[in-house]
């Protein structure tokens, strides 16, 4: 009897040891999903996102309506940029970047959208820059923060429709 119970519980933790590592197989599959697989296009993914940060953060009063460009090529350094100036997001986009890191992208320039609500605030983001360096600007750490924070929920929101 205590051989049966024995066999049991090592069998019970070996199915329990199989599901979980499918199911984390099938997610870090999701999460390395390339631009390329999407079943929408690049634009409508952008504006999903987009749309996804309007109705779950703020959206900056006296703002106007904020825009996207997509280049279909790769930067030299960036991966986007937000002009402040126009109220534009740039991004970079080629067929082998991963989902994920091209969400991680737009809700960074978001980021900024929110944080240069006015043009004396786009002035202090460069002098900002010209003090602190790219690596240590606090637009730019928050922007990084923001992005890190919200990803992947994000990404859940959108992936069984994208991919």
């Amino acid at each position: 009897m205590v051989e049966i119970g024995f066999i049991l519980y090592f069998s019970s933790l070996f199915l329990i040891y199989v599901v979980m590592t499918i199911k984390d197989s099938s997610i870090k599959k999701n999460k390395s999903a390339k631009i390329s697989a999407l079943k929408i296009s690049k634009k409508k993914m952008v504006e999903n996102v987009l749309n996804w940060c309007e109705t779950n953060h703020c959206i900056p009063k006296h703002r106007g309506k904020l825009s996207f460009k997509i280049n279909y090529y790769n930067h030299t350094k960036l991966e986007g940029c937000y002009c402040g100036y126009t109220r534009t997001i740039i991004l970079y986009l080629k067929n082998e970047k991963k989902v994920i890191d091209v969400i991680d992208t737009i809700l960074h320039e978001y980021q900024h959208h929110i944080d240069m609500r006015t043009q004396k605030e786009v002035k202090l983001y460069f002098k900002q820059l010209n003090d602190f360096g790219y690596e240590n600007h606090p637009m730019e750490i928050a922007a990084r923060d923001f992005a890190r924070q919200h990803r992947d929920t994000c990404f859940e929101t959108f992936k069984n429709n994208w991919l």
